[in-house]
């Protein structure tokens, strides 16, 4: 039996299809079994682009869904993984360097406890006219001065857990059994599925530091189009956390400096916390630009921040679930990552 199973999951998009097929066929670790799923009832393409890639290969097993499943559904399946000890997810719009597999691998054997391992991924722009470019950035970065080995492992809770996932899932393999947590609130929003399973992984979780991945910043995004709904969905996240995880002062001081380098500048999300969980301290480390940008920002749209601070209310079951997650982690103290994280969506 193959030690590993790839989701390759698809949804109407042939040309990323064959570029994400062929990373896969070009790995140098070949022993594997990939079910390939179509979600777009009717579109015969991914077939075609399989038969065209992999003619008669036995390593494939195709999957014509009869009714459109979503992404999170979709998603879900991929995580219960399949009788192999490792699965991994191959999302139609990245793609892998040829050492993924076999990188990946080798680090989960040394690491027998380790819910998973992921690799940085280099950030590829979409162009209007259909062309990438490669942007020459990384999504993961050493803070300055850091020293980073090659394999990184981290357990919860980290600092930047508080806001975004550790992991990028589309460069990842995972043990099953330690990354399948209770079932996700079915209105759970996609843009945090990430942020939502790792919550409750079990076990350490490891890192790749040299990219073997690509992320496509395609022009569209899974991110929901309403900011309201945006900003719930990371109020929900940081919110949990911080209300339940002890976070050290410089640490977060930190996670300000990082947030304000950003462009456009990020750090009213921690005005939004402060208000949330009626705690000033959060706003120790704010400057004068931050509380101005916040307020500008506040008198412009009144009504996303009003809608955004409600999260608990019209996300009760989310809001429930990433607080008894949160409650269950180890440490109630938080630990800080030496790398920065390239935002990449």
């Amino acid at each position: 039996m193959p030690p590993v199973r790839i989701f390759l999951c698809t949804y109407r998009r042939p040309r990323l299809l064959r570029r994400a097929l062929a990373g896969l066929l070009a790995q140098t670790h070949s022993d594997w079994i990939c079910e390939l799923h179509n979600d777009a009832p009717g579109d015969p393409s991914p077939r075609t682009v399989m038969d065209e890639l992999a003619p008669h290969d036995p390593r494939f097993v195709y999957h014509d869904h009869t009714h459109n499943w979503g992404a999170l559904a979709t998603f879900g399946h991929a995580y219960t993984g399949g009788p192999e000890p490792f699965a991994s997810l191959l999302e139609d719009d990245n793609w892998w360097e040829p050492d993924f597999l076999a990188a990946s691998l080798r680090a989960l054997a040394l690491h027998p406890s380790a819910s998973l391992v992921w690799a940085n991924m280099k950030i590829w722009q979409e162009q209007p006219d259909s062309q990438w470019i490669d942007t020459g950035r990384t999504i993961w970065s050493p803070s300055p001065g850091a020293s980073v080995s090659p394999l990184l492992a981290f357990s919860a809770p980290e600092l930047l857990q508080a806001f975004d996932a550790l992991h990028s899932q589309g460069a990842m393999v995972f043990r099953p059994e330690r990354f399948r947590p209770a079932p996700l609130p079915t209105s759970l929003p996609l843009a945090i599925i990430e942020p939502a399973r790792e919550r409750a992984a079990l076990g350490p979780l490891l890192f790749l530091t040299t990219p073997l991945a690509h992320f496509a910043r395609t022009l569209g995004t899974a991110r929901d189009a309403d900011p309201a709904r945006w900003l719930q969905a990371k109020l929900l996240v940081a919110a949990s956390f911080l209300q339940n995880v002890s976070v050290p002062p410089a640490a977060y001081a930190a996670m300000w400096a990082q947030r304000r380098a950003q462009r456009p500048r990020d750090t009213g999300l921690f005005f939004c916390l402060a208000l949330a969980l009626r705690d000033r301290s959060l706003l120790r480390p704010a400057q004068w630009g931050d509380w101005i940008h916040f307020i500008l920002s506040a008198v412009r749209h009144p009504r996303r921040l009003a809608r955004g601070l409600s999260f608990r209310r019209d996300q009760p079951e989310v809001w429930a679930w990433f607080v008894a997650q949160t409650r269950s982690l180890s440490s109630p103290v938080a630990s800080a990552t030496v790398l920065s994280k390239q935002i990449p969506s």
